[in-house]
């Protein structure tokens, strides 16, 4: 328990600026919610520079964070499951705003997953590139031979 207030603790205090309009650096929710909707705007207007792909990207991840946002004052009234649905909305936000090519792998996302032999939940974090990175090594560890071969002895 003590492991999982840490790493919310720490997710929190890590969250960064999600619209580039906020220079100040602050996450409180009606602040994300407020930026949010200035983006929102900007989409709506046809200012924000992004291309029909990004736009329909940016809207469902809007979608997700207005849905949960709604009616919430502080991110305190959030349960665990929520700030990490409302985090990777912003990253996913984020990373179609940067506009970079690499930027949708460089972004962060959190998912809960039960720890092995046990049913305690644990949430971790990473890039979506490290993510894929280690979805291919269990895939690649899955198919490889369950049985001995002529060289069982050794490592391939």
């Amino acid at each position: 328990m003590k492991a999982l207030l840490l790493s919310v603790v720490l997710l929190m205090a890590s969250w960064p600026t999600y619209a580039a309009d906020n220079p100040s650096g602050s996450s409180s929710l009606p602040e994300l919610v407020q930026q949010q909707r200035a983006l929102k705007e900007k989409l709506d207007a046809g200012t924000s520079g992004l291309t029909p792909r990004q736009v329909k990207q940016v809207r469902e991840a809007q979608d997700e964070f207005f849905a949960i946002a709604e009616g919430r004052e502080t991110l305190d009234q959030l349960s665990i499951d929520e700030k990490i649905r409302i985090e990777n909305a912003l990253e996913a936000i984020n990373a179609q705003v940067a506009g970079t090519p690499t930027a949708d792998d460089n972004q962060n996302v959190c998912w809960r997953e039960k720890a092995t032999g046990s049913n305690v939940k644990v949430t971790r974090c990473g890039t979506k590139a490290e993510m894929r990175e280690a979805r291919e090594g269990a895939r690649d560890h899955l198919d490889r031979p369950k049985t001995c071969g002529a060289d069982c002895g050794s490592l391939p």
